[in-house]
């Protein structure tokens, strides 16, 4: 009878510090979301200025190289998973997939 009193309560505790900690660490990450840096912000604005440019200059010019198409994609890919953007450039990514591809200049 003890033993299943002793197994019940470090299970019930063991169980209680397992939540805590998990609900711990989403607790942490969400307040690290929510304060972002200036600098993250001020990153976050300047790559999508750049990228909204870049596009601009690409969809005035009617073509695109592969080699720029890629690294578009790649400076849009971090501008919208790792800093967060909210989707603003979506409709120029889909433009700029329908562009003609040339060869490299």
């Amino acid at each position: 009878m003890n033993e299943t009193i002793i197994t019940l309560v470090c299970a019930l505790m063991g169980s209680g510090a397992a939540t805590a900690l998990v609900s711990g660490l989403f607790h942490s990450y969400g307040l690290r979301r929510q304060q972002q840096t200036g600098e993250s912000q001020g990153m976050r604005w300047l790559l999508q200025d750049r990228l909204e440019q870049l596009a601009l200059y690409y969809l005035s010019r009617g073509y695109v190289t592969m080699e720029q198409l890629r690294q578009w994609n790649r400076g849009h890919q971090i501008y919208h998973d790792l800093l967060g953007g909210n989707g603003d450039l979506n409709g120029l990514k889909d433009e700029l997939r329908r562009l003609r591809i040339r060869e490299e200049e």
